[in-house]
């Protein structure tokens, strides 16, 4: 099915990428399983055309093109691909809920890279031909065990990076750099919804394996 999706966005004029944890688990010999495919190139309305043919979609974000699709064939069990286009994130308000969020199917891959958390989390994949991108450094963070903000300038806009950050620690036992540190002790993380907060501690508590390292962060 990944095959098929690449090969429909190529058929389309765009390039389908692997990005965030998926590129990271798949460099890491791990089984990918969050399937998060970034389209660059067509415009969402194509898009979700092109993803109907493939199976059933569910369009949880169509103002700013954001889909699940279940292609055809595959049981009720296996996970949903997430299909999107670049997104450009500000901040316009305290919280989660502030955050302003507009697609753009033709922005620019440096850009669209600079959206994201860690340069761990900003490699991406050509999901046709192979090709890793590497605009942040992650692939030489990904050897040395280090996280790093991809932009120190944005990183804050969603607080609850910063206990990414922590939770991610625990489950890796990756050492953040002196200036992701800082970044994160300014961090207000009372803008966040409890619900949030308890996910990340879930997280923490119930995949970590190196969690007296990530409390120690």
């Amino acid at each position: 099915p990944i095959r098929a999706l690449a090969e429909a966005v190529h058929g389309a004029g765009g390039r389908a990428w692997l990005v965030g944890g998926g590129v990271r688990d798949h460099l890491m010999d791990k089984a990918v399983k969050d399937w998060d495919v970034e389209v660059h190139g067509v415009p969402t309305d194509r898009l979700g055309k092109l993803l109907r043919k493939l199976g059933s979609v569910n369009a949880v974000g169509k103002s700013f093109g954001v889909f699940k699709l279940r292609p055809h064939g595959t049981p009720p069990t296996d996970p949903e691909i997430d299909v999107s286009i670049p997104r450009r994130d500000s901040n316009a308000g305290p919280g989660h809920k502030g955050i302003a969020v507009e697609g753009d199917p033709f922005m620019p891959l440096e850009e669209a890279v600079r959206r994201r958390d860690l340069t761990i989390n900003a490699l991406m994949l050509d999901l046709r031909t192979r090709e890793i991108v590497d605009l942040s450094g992650g692939l030489d963070d990904l050897r040395e065990g280090r996280l790093r903000a991809v932009d120190p300038d944005s990183f804050l806009d969603d607080p609850l990076r910063a206990l990414r950050v922590v939770q991610f620690v625990a489950r890796t036992g990756f050492t953040p750099d002196a200036a992701l540190v800082a970044l994160c002790r300014q961090a207000p993380l009372d803008e966040l919804a409890a619900e949030r907060i308890q996910t990340e501690w879930e997280k923490l508590l119930l995949k970590g394996t190196a969690i007296a390292r990530g409390l120690e962060v």
